[in-house]
């Protein structure tokens, strides 16, 4: 079995940037050296790694008072972002996205079986490197588990709720919960519990990972009415014209439930779908729950009592924020 494993002339303790970089330094070797029938494909992803947003929430809600990680958050960064990685091999595959990051998704440049056979080779190297710091941190790996189940769920909520023109705000969110907020809750819980934190810590931290989870999948709803595909780097309007009830569209039906016979199955029906989400201020109107969610992050970083843990989970809120006021009409 593939497993990742720590140099052992790893520091036992790092600042976050050493931390980041040995992370992206093992997934770059894996990829390297994945067996040679998958090999092409982990080297073409290897070009379109993301800014690491989960490695990111891990390694603040981690840092002690002296602005260092314990090295074992680097595995579980690593994890967490392989795990990501196979589920976005898997949705460009269900979306027939035909790129990712800039560049040709792996199902357009090779084929759909190979993209999913991929996917599922990462989602085991991650489990796998996750079973390597089983000790001390049992309840990480419980609850990683509990994630991936439940961003699956979540994706199959949202598939079946394609074309529901009728879908509430509770069940948006109970989807995006799931989708998305899942691994930013794994990641923060995470990040605290291997950084010394208790059960009790470890959780209020990862409230927070699920708040900015939430901010996230928002955020990138809007992404869909606010940037083109060169601005995005993937292909935007594609969950539209799939039926995919985002947030902006979803304030946009409660002011004008006219639009709910809309089926977006063409190019000028969601163009129209798009001007009446601009004209009804959908966009704005989805802003807003992120800013309650914001306040929220807010006032529990106040709680934490650990000066370079907070500065971290603040700047990694105020960066989602100015994503936020740029999209404001």
């Amino acid at each position: 079995m593939t497993r990742i494993i720590l140099d052992e002339r790893t520091p036992k303790r790092l600042t976050i940037s050493a931390a980041r970089e040995h992370s992206a330094a093992l997934i770059q070797k894996l990829f390297a050296n994945t067996p040679k029938p998958i090999r092409p494909i982990t080297e073409h992803l290897a070009a379109a790694q993301g800014k690491g947003v989960r490695t990111a929430v891990l390694l603040a809600a981690a840092l002690d008072e002296s602005e260092q990680v314990p090295r074992e958050t680097i595995l579980a960064a690593t994890a967490i972002e392989l795990f990501h990685m196979a589920t976005l091999v898997h949705d460009d595959v269900i979306d027939d996205a035909a790129s990712r990051r800039g560049i040709a998704s792996i199902h357009a440049k090779f084929s759909k079986k190979e993209a999913i056979i991929c996917g599922d080779y990462l989602f085991c190297v991650a489990t796998s490197t996750v079973s390597t710091i089983y000790e001390p941190y049992k309840d990480f790996v419980m609850k990683f588990a509990t994630a991936i189940e439940r961003v699956c769920l979540g994706e199959l909520r949202q598939y079946a709720n394609n074309y529901n023109m009728n879908m509430n705000l509770q069940e948006y969110l109970r989807i995006i919960h799931g989708k998305t907020a899942a691994l930013f809750f794994i990641s923060a819980y995470a990040g605290a519990l291997i950084g010394g934190a208790d059960e009790r810590q470890a959780k209020k931290i990862g409230r927070i990972g699920t708040f900015l989870g939430m901010i996230f999948q928002i955020l990138d709803d809007c992404k869909d009415y606010m940037l083109d595909e060169s601005q995005a780097l993937k292909p935007t309007k594609t969950d539209i014209a799939q039926g995919v009830i985002n947030l902006p569209m979803l304030m946009a039906l409660a002011k004008e439930p006219a639009l709910r016979i809309a089926n977006p199955t063409d190019l000028l029906t969601v163009d129209r779908l798009v001007n009446d989400v601009y004209r009804l201020n959908g966009v704005n109107d989805a802003i807003v729950i992120v800013e309650k969610y914001a306040k929220k992050i807010h006032n529990t970083i106040a709680t934490l009592g650990n000066a370079p843990k907070q500065a971290a989970l603040q700047a990694l809120l105020d960066s989602q924020i100015k994503v936020a006021e740029s999209f404001k009409l």
